[in-house]
């Protein structure tokens, strides 16, 4: 498959690009912040309807489902219409203040079950077009510009739990599902029109949906580019599980207040507010494998311990422990494929990564909370240790990426 170049200023210090990358992260936050609210609410809503944990489970899957299907299509778009990336963007938010406060009037487990579904799309619709833009605008930076968007989703992350679990003690979860329609309006229109305004459309997509397809064939018969996909999933798997599980280990099992709840949440994503950057800088100079594999060592061992912790002494320094690896592991096994891809490919990638990461998550969560139906919740943080451990297991057998981030291109007709 032939590589297209590279065209434009790649300095993240120019006025133009650095906005860019601003805005991109900002946006980024603000689909985390709705995304890691939801675990903490999620939590409140299971302990208020006395729901099972296989019911969390169902519910956590859907979402993935769901999230899975909608990047099916929105990679094949946000590559097709590259021009049009500012519109799915700011839809996204939008498509966020919708499903919270369909979950807000969901008064049955089937309700919470179809609207959570709901709230997939959301991700879907950000993601691909987001990092396609990101890769392909600095391919020598990928991964330390792949880290500053992912800095606005660990602050995502951190105020989003944090502010969940202060605003439970004023007002009743219900509420605060219904109350955020009208902020993520206004925030999507104003993303639509600052995209806009700095061009970032301004890409030329697939000439026809054949040229495309032509160019999926090629990619997906790629083992290396095939297995850091998959492997990824298997991550996003355990991730899922742990998102959705602490929280609920945390308010069910061991009775925490929802604002240790929130502290919870937040730490287990928001840690990586610091180890992203640094991860992800020096990965585009030693390669990435490199870096992640030690990261993935320590959650395969930590995670585990979850279920044995009992008071918050103890579980705060674990998750804040586990939260250091869990989520810029991810982002380093998706810059290697991102590496392997050819660069029109782009959204497209990034969506078989959330395609494959969505499903492998939908499984996970039903898995824990069956075994914590049947043996306790602590036995969902050995489900998602297996998830962990097999991610270790395929990152080993995947080429070294070269220096500066850039492995060996496959070549095609």
């Amino acid at each position: 498959l032939a590589q297209s170049p590279v065209a434009g200023d790649q300095r993240l210090t120019a006025p133009s690009n650095a906005a860019l990358i601003v805005t991109a992260a900002s946006g980024h936050a603000v689909v985390h912040w709705f995304g890691q609210a939801f675990p903490v609410l999620l939590a409140e809503l299971v302990t208020t309807l006395g729901l099972t944990p296989f019911s969390a489970g169902l519910i956590v899957a859907s979402r993935s489902l769901v999230g899975a299907l909608a990047n099916i299509p929105m990679g094949i778009a946000a590559d097709r219409w590259a021009s049009k990336r500012a519109w799915f963007l700011a839809l996204a938010l939008v498509w966020f203040g919708v499903a919270y406060y369909l979950m807000g009037t969901a008064t049955t487990l089937t309700m919470l079950v179809i609207f959570a579904g709901f709230m997939g799309v959301g991700a879907a619709l950000w993601h691909p077009p987001a990092i396609g833009m990101l890769s392909t605008r600095f391919p020598e930076r990928r991964a330390f510009v792949m880290s500053l968007h992912g800095i606005g989703a660990s602050v995502g992350d951190i105020v989003g739990p944090l502010l969940i679990g202060a605003l439970l003690g004023l007002a009743s979860y219900q509420t605060i599902f219904r109350g955020a329609f009208l902020p993520a309006l206004a925030l999507g229109v104003a993303l639509f029109i600052i995209l806009s305004r700095m061009g970032a459309g301004r890409v030329r997509g697939h000439s026809s949906l054949s040229d495309y397809f032509r160019a999926v064939r090629v990619a997906a018969s790629h083992r290396a580019l095939m297995t850091s996909i998959l492997a990824g999933g298997m991550r996003s798997g355990g991730q899922i599980t742990l998102m959705a599980f602490v929280p609920l280990y945390a308010r069910e099992t061991l009775g925490f207040e929802p604002q240790v709840v929130g502290v919870l949440a937040a730490l287990l994503l928001g840690m990586s507010l610091i180890s992203q950057p640094l991860l992800g800088y020096y990965s585009d100079r030693i390669g990435r494998k490199t870096i992640v594999i030690p990261g993935l060592v320590i959650l395969s061992v930590a995670t585990p311990f979850i279920g044995l912790a009992t008071t918050p002494l103890v579980l705060l320094p674990l998750v804040g422990l586990i939260g250091l690896f869990l989520f810029s592991s991810g982002l380093l096994i998706n810059a290697l494929g991102l590496d392997i891809a050819p660069p029109e490919l782009a959204s497209s990638t990034t969506a078989a990564q959330f395609l494959t990461g969505l499903t492998v998550g939908t499984v996970a969560p039903l898995m824990a909370g069956a075994a914590g139906n049947v043996w306790g919740l602590p036995a969902a943080f050995h489900v998602a240790t297996g998830f962990l451990v097999v991610t270790l297991l395929m990152v080993l057998t995947l080429p070294k990426a070269e220096r500066r981030g850039s492995t060996p291109r496959f070549a095609a007709s």
